[in-house]
């Protein structure tokens, strides 16, 4: 039992950080100050145990229980480094990757991937836009559905910046359609609003297209909503290592397809 603590100890930073990871502002800003403040307090406390060298029984294992979170903090800073000088990400997400659909669909249907708090583009939502706009001027559907998802703190930030990419593009209008909601919030309320809204055109089968790591969850989750999916996702197996704006990035991606996937799982949405 002494052992399993210490483990439990050991590993606890590492899992308070993925798990705040997962938050939404203003939660992970909260979270994240207060797991700063005990991590310090705790390096703080651990030095004055070395120093005042403590004594007895009970006084060791309270220094030894703090050795324990005290390297944990190390070991997940040894981590942090790792994923960010190495791709890690890449190769936690290729497991999660799905070939390329060679087939033609009536739609594409592209997941949008967010904006920065100043309504701005991330990488892997240009990405995908790009992906799909290609897939519609190859032929392989005759309309382009763009998805845009919908935050309670910044609202539809992600349509202006979509809006202004396909003009930019200078697609036709008539050639594509995006979907604006408060609706769209997550994979699950995306694939049940998509739903809705092809159903009036009696679409079934779509291109998706969205992130490689992304794109497993994303196919379960339509198809659960009774799509017939086609994958055609933006990355393979070589690019899914520059998926992301850095290799940070692209390890936290693929670590919240997997908790994701746990998650639909239990939640019985996949």
């Amino acid at each position: 039992m002494h052992k399993i603590l210490k483990a439990l100890l050991f590993l606890t930073p590492l899992i308070l950080f993925i798990w705040i990871d997962q938050l939404h502002q203003p939660a992970k800003e909260i979270a994240t100050a207060a797991l700063i403040a005990v991590a310090g307090f705790l390096a703080i406390s651990f030095w004055r145990s070395c120093v005042n060298a403590m004594a007895g029984q009970g006084q060791a294992k309270k220094s030894e229980f703090l050795s324990c979170l005290v390297a944990g903090n190390i070991f997940l800073l040894l981590i942090i480094l790792a994923c960010y000088v190495y791709p890690l990400g890449g190769y936690l997400a290729r497991p999660l990757l799905m070939e390329h659909s060679t087939d033609n669909a009536p739609a594409i249907l592209v997941l949008a991937s967010g904006a920065t708090k100043t309504g701005e583009f991330q990488l892997s939502g240009i990405q995908r836009i790009t992906h799909g706009v290609n897939l519609l001027k190859a032929g392989r559907a005759p309309h382009l559905y763009i998805s845009t998802g919908y935050s309670t703190r910044t609202g539809h930030l992600e349509y202006g910046w979509v809006a202004s990419y396909t003009q930019l593009l200078n697609l036709d209008p008539a050639s594509f359609t995006i979907f604006v909601s408060p609706e769209i919030t997550t994979t699950f309320t995306e694939a049940s609003y998509a739903r809705k809204a092809l159903a009036a055109d009696n679409i079934d089968t779509i291109l998706l297209v969205t992130s490689g790591a992304h794109i497993y969850r994303s196919f379960l989750t339509f198809s659960q909503a009774g799509f017939n999916v086609l994958p055609a996702p933006v990355h393979n197996r070589t690019n899914i290592f520059y998926s992301s704006e850095n290799y940070l990035t692209s390890m936290r991606a693929a670590l919240h397809e997997w908790l994701g996937l746990i998650y639909y799982r239990l939640r019985k949405r996949i």
